[in-house]
Order: structure tokens, then C-alpha cells, then sequence
């Protein structure tokens, strides 16, 4: 009878190790779960806060209603719900097709060149005056062509894709438990 257990429980392990796509499935899952933590709490995978808003970002922030300084790349939550894994038998990622993330994870320069614009104003006719807010072309009465020079915008590095201490701790938990129910060892000696 305590062969047979044995052999099961050998033959539960063999069957668990030979389909390691539910493992990479859950290991995925807790990727997801970690980089999303990471969003929340402003962090880079070594658990070094982000660098902070230039305070005139975190002024327009303010002033359009969102949170400020709060909420680093969390305003509209595209990105933070963009986050997903891919696993199959033999491994498992885990990112965004978001076309803006990269530059946000890995910081760099975007570079506009001068560009053309039409802008529209209210005009008053009994003051002679623009209004010095600009509207809709629908609510405008004035429109005129500007340019606007050309500049570079820094983006620092808010990285949040990677793998650090805290992930592979993750991982050989997330492995271990694996094991432990799908490779008949949970319980102990029975």
C-alpha cells in the first residue's frame, strides 16, 4: 500500500512538470498583480520610488482636476489596465501594447519639431479685444495661423516593467505552491 502512494504521488509529479503552462499561467497572474502594485505604489521593480512631477505638470494636473502630484501614470488607468501576460508550456511575459509605455518605463526624449497651428479666440467687436482663452472653432468668431517652435520633452524613467528581488521571491513561492497541489505533494506524508 505505501508503494502505490509513492507511485502516485511520482506519477503526479512527472504529470505536473511534464504541462508547465498552468504554472506560467500563475506565475503571469502574480506578474500582473506585482507590476500593478508597483503602479500603486510608485515604485521600480529594486523598490525605488520614481522620480516626482516637475512641479508645473503637477500644477496642470491640478488644475484640470486630476490628483497632482498623486497618480503617477495612473490619471486615466489606460496603462495600469494595459498590463497583461502571455504563457504558454514553455514560458511566460508579461507587458503592454501600449505604444506610449516604453518611453514611460525607460524615460527618454521626445523631440517636436516647429509645427504650424490654427488657433481660435473670441473677438469683441466693441472692445476691439481678443479673448485670451482659446475655444473651440464651432464657439470662435477669429482664427489665426502661429507657429510653434520646435522643443524637447524629457521624460525620466518610471519604470515599472522588469524583474526584481521581490519578483523572483514571487516566483519560487508561486512554483513551489505549484508543486506542492498539482505534484500530489500538498498534505505532507501520506
Amino acid at each position: 500500500m505505501e508503494s502505490h502512494n509513492v507511485k502516485k504521488r511520482l506519477d503526479q509529479a512527472h504529470e505536473a512538470a511534464d504541462d508547465l503552462q498552468p504554472l506560467y499561467e500563475k506565475i503571469g497572474g502574480a506578474m500582473v498583480f506585482r507590476t500593478q502594485r508597483r503602479f500603486e505604489t510608485e515604485t521600480d521593480p529594486a523598490g525605488k520610488k520614481w522620480p516626482r512631477l516637475k512641479p508645473r505638470t503637477a500644477a496642470k494636473r491640478i488644475g484640470s482636476g486630476r490628483r497632482g502630484y498623486e497618480n503617477m501614470l495612473r490619471v486615466k488607468l489606460r496603462l495600469y489596465q494595459s498590463i497583461t501576460y502571455q504563457a504558454d508550456a514553455t514560458s511566460v511575459a508579461t507587458g503592454t501594447n501600449v505604444i506610449y509605455a516604453a518611453i514611460q518605463n525607460l524615460g527618454g526624449e521626445i523631440k517636436q519639431a516647429e509645427r504650424q497651428h490654427t488657433i481660435y479666440q473670441k473677438y469683441n467687436e466693441k472692445t476691439d479685444t481678443l479673448a485670451p482663452r482659446f475655444v473651440k472653432r464651432s464657439r470662435s468668431n477669429y482664427a489665426r495661423d502661429v507657429t510653434i517652435k520646435a522643443r524637447t520633452i524629457k521624460i525620466p524613467a518610471r519604470e515599472f516593467l522588469g524583474f526584481g528581488d521581490g519578483d523572483r521571491k514571487e516566483v519560487l513561492s508561486v512554483t513551489e505552491g505549484h508543486f506542492r497541489t498539482e505534484g500530489g505533494f500538498e498534505g505532507g506524508n501520506q
